[in-house]
């Protein structure tokens, strides 16, 4: 099926020219939206079809892009937006997406041709991408971003404060006694990598605990796996540390394996953190500590600001931050004697 950039090539114009016959937009000259109309029945592209469907899309559906299905974190995200939809009365169009993919351009454009949804829910990593955001305008979606690395003009975004987050889950390790704490960091190209760091850095600076060059550990993502071999490294040192902060959850629940693999008792003798809140906190043995992302209101949040948004308000952008909350389960106790 063809797409909507080879009905641009061949009418010579712009996708967004393209766009805008397809949504009868009046200030298009005759000879352009002839032209485009010619190469969208040359390339068999039912422009009528198309039309009633994006206007209806306007109104009624969100999409979203699924970036990596084994993740706890999206994974309760797109739940949480599923249910912010329903009450909405809204379409939510979920597309998994593989951005690394060469082709990713017409990957998109297949997606939102056959959806037709013209509102678009962002999450991280692909709500950093500038060549994403070029081909969104050009196609005048809307978006709302969860959590990027930066403001994105037109664009607003929701957010919490990783930062705040991470340093009072560190001071929590503090009044428990700990000073040799350790923080498994994630994707070092992902802002809440650096901002969680940065968090528990400075809870460490503010306590006057001085911070051992080797108690940070950077895993260079969230999964299972890669946290695993740095929680071998902290975890087989003479000096082990009494504490470890994670990245996220599933991270966590690595240094949990390993410290049972090593014979170490979780929390008596290793306390073990996590971030988000995700299913497996609740599952694991001892039940973890984390920080609770507000995933309801991040979604509930997301739905009306997409929804709200107008066509011409395409200069406004604006940072929403969202509460969080610290939850104490048995993962963590005092530090040993």
């Amino acid at each position: 099926m063809a797409t909507i950039s080879e009905v641009a090539e061949r009418a010579g114009v712009s996708v967004k020219t393209v766009s805008r016959v397809m949504n009868d937009y009046q200030h298009i000259s005759e000879k352009t939206r002839t032209k485009v109309n010619k190469a969208m029945e040359e390339l068999s592209y039912a422009p009528s079809s198309i039309a009633r469907q994006m206007r209806l899309g306007d109104t009624q559906s969100i999409g979203m892009l699924y970036g990596d299905p084994s993740s706890g974190y999206q994974a309760r995200l797109n739940h949480a937006v599923l249910k912010a939809c329903s009450d909405a009365r809204r379409y939510l169009a979920v597309e998994f997406f593989d951005e690394a993919d060469p082709d990713w351009r017409r990957q998109l454009e297949a997606f939102l041709d056959r959806t037709k949804v013209r509102n678009l829910i962002l999450v991280p990593p692909m709500c950093d991408s500038s060549e994403l955001h070029s081909l969104l305008r050009e196609r005048d979606v809307r978006t709302v971003l969860i959590s990027p690395s930066r403001q994105i003009s037109g664009s607003s975004s929701i957010a919490m404060d990783d930062r705040q987050a991470a340093m009072e889950m560190t001071n929590h390790f503090i009044t428990l006694g700990h000073k040799n704490i350790a923080h498994i960091s994630g994707d070092p190209g992902h802002v809440v990598t650096l901002l969680r760091k940065q968090g528990f850095r400075e809870a460490l600076k503010s306590a006057k605990i001085s911070l051992r060059p080797d108690n940070i550990i950077a895993a260079e993502s969230f999964r299972f796996k890669d946290a695993m071999a740095c929680a071998e490294t902290l975890l087989s040192r003479p000096d082990r540390p009494t504490a470890i902060f994670a990245c996220n959850d599933e991270m966590a629940a690595a240094v949990i394996m390993v410290a049972n693999r090593l014979g170490i008792s979780v929390p008596g003798e290793l306390s073990v953190a996590g971030f988000d809140n995700t299913p497996i906190s609740e599952t694991l043995w001892p039940s973890l500590t984390t920080v609770a992302q507000p995933f309801s209101q991040i979604a509930y949040e997301a739905v009306k600001l997409v929804s709200r948004r107008t066509g011409g308000d395409s200069n406004v952008s604006a940072t929403h931050v969202l509460p969080h909350d610290i939850l104490i389960r048995e993962s963590t106790g005092p530090a040993p004697s």
